[in-house]
């Protein structure tokens, strides 16, 4: 199986040293527009097309609004894809691409790559989904270095809250269903945000999203439902922790940290790989991604016109 990875970032960095640990697939390029020769024999390309020709696979790490583009050349040529999130910048580019992909014989998969992380795991694991809850989830980082500073122009990146909060916002529709309101609250820059989200179930998720924060990558969440409290901060040395309610005498109940861990990367590429290879579904479709997406965009009109949307109302709309 050939794999070629367009862009070669930070991301695409990741992605590849993922399939290095694979013995069944062969990165048989690597698209960038900046970079020639080669990187440790696999080949850089300038030209898109001339890397299309030689894969099976497309794994796209360029930045957000380039998606739509390059996953039509994709598709159009009977290529599988694997889209880095978000999977794109508009809702109109999105509602293409999964016509696209409706006409075509495709596997798709988005990297919506928190659902791999083992702690995130282990909080939905135990959680009750048909039970309402209170959860806050914070994610800070400082202001992400890329080319040209594309992210930190919010018409090509979305901000703070399409670019880092959607991996708040997909964990929160997968671990407790369907959004049915949302409000979101932004700085003028939209390097923080605030969002607010209204579940069908009951629950209700804060999500915070930073990039003013010097003190390194952060990620927390904490989730209460009845007598439960889940906590995670991935800065502490024990980061997850389960308080129950058991009885007076054992109200607590640590779970241990996790000592050897599968790079989330690796194990999403892996599952990706092996839907092909065994003709199966992909774990995260690119309906299901969409689902997150829409919220996300949803969350940036909602800063936009400083008022409360519901999903309910905008559907009928249509």
């Amino acid at each position: 199986m050939k794999i070629v990875i367009l862009g070669y970032g930070f991301i695409g960095d990741i992605h590849l040293n993922a399939y290095r640990q694979m013995n069944d697939v062969e990165v048989a390029g690597i698209y960038s527009t900046t970079r020639t020769g080669d990187l440790q024999g696999i080949p850089f390309y300038n030209d898109l097309e001339r890397c299309l020709e030689i894969a099976d696979v497309v794994d796209v790490c360029l930045p957000t609004f380039m998606h739509r583009d390059v996953f039509e050349k994709a598709v159009e040529r009977g290529k599988h894809v694997f889209l880095e999130k978000p999977m794109a910048h508009t809702d109109e580019d999105c509602q293409r691409m999964l016509e696209l992909e409706e006409r075509s014989r495709s596997k798709v998969m988005v990297g919506q790559v928190l659902r791999y992380f083992p702690e995130y795991r282990k909080l939905k694991e135990s959680i009750d989904p048909d039970k309402p809850a209170s959860t806050l989830l914070s994610r800070r980082s400082q202001l992400p270095v890329s080319a040209k500073n594309w992210s930190l122009d919010r018409s090509n990146s979305g901000g703070v809250i399409l670019d880092l909060s959607l991996h708040d916002i997909d964990f929160a529709r997968w671990a407790f269903g369907p959004v049915t309101r949302v409000y979101a609250q932004t700085d003028p820059d939209h390097y923080y945000a605030l969002i607010t989200l209204r579940h069908e179930n009951g629950s209700i998720s804060r999500i915070e999203g930073s990039w003013r924060y010097d003190g390194g990558f952060a990620q927390e969440a904490e989730i209460a439902q009845e007598n439960d409290l889940l906590t995670f901060n991935s800065q502490e040395i024990h980061p997850l922790m389960v308080h129950r309610k058991v009885s007076l005498k054992n109200d607590s109940t640590e779970v241990p940290p996790v000592l050897r861990r599968d790079d989330p990367w690796y194990l999403e590429l892996r599952d990706f790989v092996d839907s092909i290879r065994n003709d199966g579904p992909v774990p995260v479709t690119l309906q299901d991604a969409y689902e997150s997406t829409k919220i996300a965009l949803l969350a940036l009109r909602s800063a936009h016109e400083k008022r409360p949307i519901s999903l309910a109302k905008e559907l009928n709309k249509r």
